[in-house]
Parts: structure tokens; C-alpha cells; sequence
């Protein structure tokens, strides 16, 4: 290890350890500073270890984190980042802080969530056994100007990383193109069975092919533009998964039964998840498991107690208040939240919607305008919205059909905070990811969270 690369370690960790006295998350920032005394840093931790990476664009830090369980349960520790800070800054983070200033790694595995667009810069770097690649969306237009710019971004990764095994989502024609494209070896993952209840789940009206520019035909659906697909045109078709969900058993308040069926064989296994679209992120997460050589005992172990990120469907008590937050980050993920609220039965009366359009949001928020807010709100939906784009979620819900005396702005997350304390009643919180982050820290400052899936 270098002087240089020492230096870094512990730099990072000294920025680390001031942010944390600040009551910062201090996780982009140290990283950064890590990266500019020594660029190569994460190669240089990452190599004679094992690591699996998870990227995508939905569903990739509910996938990490059932994944960071299983390793930690098996082999008793991993480096992995608990606020999946997914670029390459929060990753030097994450590898300086399981590491002494001599470079001495205290976890034989690294557990990554990575940003597609970061993957041609990690995969090269940490050279990872596993890269699981959970669905390729419309997503961020300002970054991903088309469904295979991040494709592309996977492409060149993997081709620079060609003893990594990839796992691929078959039920996505733009992630299963990435086996067209690079000689890895390649498992397969799929869901063979309805993730909602009959007339609740929604579909892209029209799929083309990232191939020929046909428009696919589809078997069975999930949701989205997932499912059983073939190219008309060119041929291209849905490959068959070798670990896929093939029923939901029973669905419970916090957690579900699914039947997966393994290289042929089905087991019934217990999931610490409720949303339809996490189904998706549990099949890739035993896929990527298993892909490690972990045993299924392990893995089902992890996938029925791991513990969830932050704002998934976390609660705060603010006085008295049930406040749950709910993460949107696109279009499709959007609708997926909607689906899953929609299926509970009772709307929910009291709604607060955020939105921002920092770096970590995509700049532009037009994704906002093909979510189907109408499902969600009526006449008697009371709403507060706030964040820096609040005038784009205002005008977005009065033309989803709130009434204008029913709907309220608040630019201060202190003072919505205070608001929310004078509802009394159940409040869901849906925001993007700057937005989230400071309401949630403003509660924290004051409340405990709960643990949703606590029993």
C-alpha cells in the first residue's frame, strides 16, 4: 500500500468522523476527497476480495440490501454502504471505511449497490465475482437520453470485467440485450405470476424492440414493459430463467410467501416484502446469492429477516401522526408505489408530495406527468406538497383531480413537519430522493423511526 493511497484512507475517515459529529450522513463527500489524493483507491481495496454489485434502475438498494444480509449472516461481516450512496464516491467511502490506513481490508466481501452510469467505472475497479442487474426503466431523460444509454454503460463494464457472472432480469428486453452484446456468463432471473391483485397492475401501451424498433408481443405481463416477450421482427425473445418466482402464496401485512423455482426445483420460502414490484428484487437477490456459491439455506434465511433501507415504507410518530415515507424516483417506480396503495383497499386520505430535481433526481421532472396520480387522489384527498419543484407536483395534482381548496404548499420541511404533527390521522409521504432526504432528516432530528417490518 502506498503512502498515497494510505493518506486517502485516512483522510476519508477523518472527513467521515467530523460529518458523523455534524450529524451529516458523510458518505459522498469523504469519498471524494479520497479519490482526489489517490484516483485508483477502490481497485486498490477491492483487489485479492470478493465483491458483488448490484445495479438497475428500480429496485437495486431493496436487492443490496437482502444481499448485504445473507453475506454478513454467512460470513459474518461485509463492507457495504447502510445509505446506499451508489456512485463511485460513496463507494470509495464505503471500501475506506472497512479498511486500517495500512489498506488492510476487514471484510473478505464488498457488498456494492452501483449507479448504472458508475458501472464502467467500478466494474473495472473491483473486478466483482457477481453483477446483478435487476431491470433497465425510462429513466433520468437529463442522464439517460434513451433506454440503452445506461445499457450501454453496463455493456462497457462488463466488457472490461469479462470474468464477471451477470444476472439478468429476462422479463427486460433492454436488460437481457446485454447478454447480446459481451461474452460473460450469464444466469437468468424472472417472475412467472401475477405481482398484483387482477386490474391493478399497468402496462407500457406499446414496447418496441431496442433491436429493430418492432413492437414486441407479450405472454403473461407483470407490469410495466415486463413479462414473457418475443420480437415479431427480428426474433428476439424472453429466455428462460433459471430461478424465477412462479406463484405468491400468501400475502401478509409486512412480508409474503413465494414459491421460486430453482434450476427445476420449487421451494416455498418467506420474504420480508409486500410490495408487488419487490418480488423482482428478491428473485434477483437469491439469483445473485446463489451465483456467489452461497447455500439456499442461507439465502432464504436472509431474504425472510433482512432488514429494509430507509424511506421504504419506514414510519415516524410525529406526534401522534403515522407518517409513512414512500421513495419515487421515476415514472415506472412511481406507478409501482400506486399499484402497491391501491391494493390496500382505503386510499390514503392525507397525502404529502415532494419533489425536487437535484443530481440525484434527474433535473427534469417531466417523468411526473405519465404517473398516474389519478388513481391515487380524489375530491376529499387532502395534500401538502413541498420541495423545490413544488409548483410542477401542484399543477400536476389539480389536473389529477385534487380540489384547489384541499391542496397546500409548504416550502420549509420544519414547518411541514409541524403540519403533519396537526393532521392526527395517517399520512403517506411520497418523494424523490433530495426531497426525502430532508424531511426524513428533519424527523430524525425529532423522532425515532419505527420498523415497518418489525414484528
Amino acid at each position: 500500500m502506498s503512502i498515497r493511497s494510505g493518506a486517502a484512507i485516512a483522510l476519508c475517515k477523518g472527513v467521515h468522523k467530523v460529518m458523523r459529529l455534524m450529524g451529516r450522513t458523510a458518505r459522498a463527500l469523504p469519498g471524494m476527497v479520497a479519490l482526489k489524493v489517490d484516483p485508483k483507491i477502490i481497485a486498490e481495496l477491492s483487489e485479492g476480495h470478493k465483491t458483488i454489485v448490484i445495479t438497475g434502475t428500480n429496485g437495486k438498494t431493496t436487492t443490496t440490501h437482502i444481499v448485504q444480509q445473507a453475506v454478513i449472516n454467512t460470513y459474518g461481516t461485509a463492507a457495504y454502504d447502510p445509505s446506499s450512496t451508489n456512485l463511485e464516491q460513496g463507494i470509495a467511502t464505503t471500501l475506506c471505511l472497512d479498511s486500517t490506513v495500512r489498506g488492510e481490508r476487514k471484510s473478505d466481501w464488498g457488498v456494492i449497490e452501483c449507479d448504472e452510469g458508475a458501472t464502467k467505472f467500478v466494474l473495472p475497479a473491483t473486478n466483482p465475482q457477481v453483477l446483478v442487474v435487476t431491470n433497465l426503466y425510462r429513466d433520468q431523460v437529463d442522464r439517460y437520453t434513451s433506454w440503452t444509454t445506461a445499457r450501454d454503460y453496463i455493456v462497457q463494464a462488463a466488457k472490461s470485467s469479462p470474468d464477471s457472472v451477470l444476472v439478468l432480469d429476462a422479463d427486460c428486453q433492454v436488460t437481457s440485450s446485454i447478454a447480446e452484446l459481451v461474452d460473460n456468463r450469464i444466469v437468468w432471473f424472472g417472475v412467472e405470476c401475477p405481482v398484483y391483485d387482477e386490474g391493478i397492475a399497468d402496462y407500457d401501451k406499446s414496447v418496441t424492440c431496442v433491436s429493430c424498433g418492432a413492437e414486441l408481443e407479450f405472454g403473461n405481463r407483470t407490469f410495466a414493459h415486463l413479462g414473457d416477450w418475443t420480437c415479431p421482427s427480428c426474433g428476439r425473445k424472453h429466455h428462460a430463467p433459471s430461478i424465477a418466482c412462479t406463484r405468491i402464496e400468501g400475502r401478509g401485512e409486512k412480508h409474503c410467501t413465494l414459491a421460486l423455482r430453482i434450476d427445476g426445483e420449487e421451494h416455498v420460502v418467506d420474504a420480508n416484502i409486500r410490495a408487488g414490484y419487490d418480488v423482482y428484487n428478491a428473485v434477483a437477490a437469491v439469483a445473485g446469492l446463489l451465483t456467489t456459491g452461497m447455500s439456499q439455506e442461507d439465502v432464504f434465511q436472509a431474504l425472510a429477516h433482512f432488514t429494509h433501507a430507509a424511506h421504504r415504507f419506514e414510519i415516524f410518530d410525529v406526534d401522534g401522526t403515522p407518517t409513512r415515507l414512500l421513495l419515487m424516483k421515476n415514472t415506472a417506480g412511481c406507478n409501482q408505489l400506486i399499484n402497491m396503495l391501491v391494493s390496500e383497499g382505503e386510499l390514503p386520505k392525507h397525502l404529502v408530495c415532494l419533489l425536487g430535481a437535484e443530481i440525484m433526481d434527474g433535473i427534469s421532472t417531466e417523468w411526473i406527468q405519465d404517473v398516474r396520480w389519478e388513481e391515487l387522489v380524489g375530491e376529499d384527498t387532502q395534500v401538502l406538497v413541498g420541495g423545490p419543484k413544488r409548483d410542477d407536483m401542484r399543477e400536476r395534482l389539480l389536473r389529477a383531480g385534487v380540489q384547489p381548496q384541499n391542496l397546500r404548499e409548504e416550502k420549509s420541511y420544519t414547518a411541514l413537519v409541524d403540519d403533519i404533527a396537526a393532521i392526527g390521522e395517517p399520512v403517506t409521504v411520497i418523494a424523490n430522493c433530495s426531497t426525502i432526504e430532508a424531511l426524513r432528516l428533519v424527523l430524525v432530528k425529532k423522532y425515532q423511526p419505527l420498523d415497518y417490518w418489525a414484528e
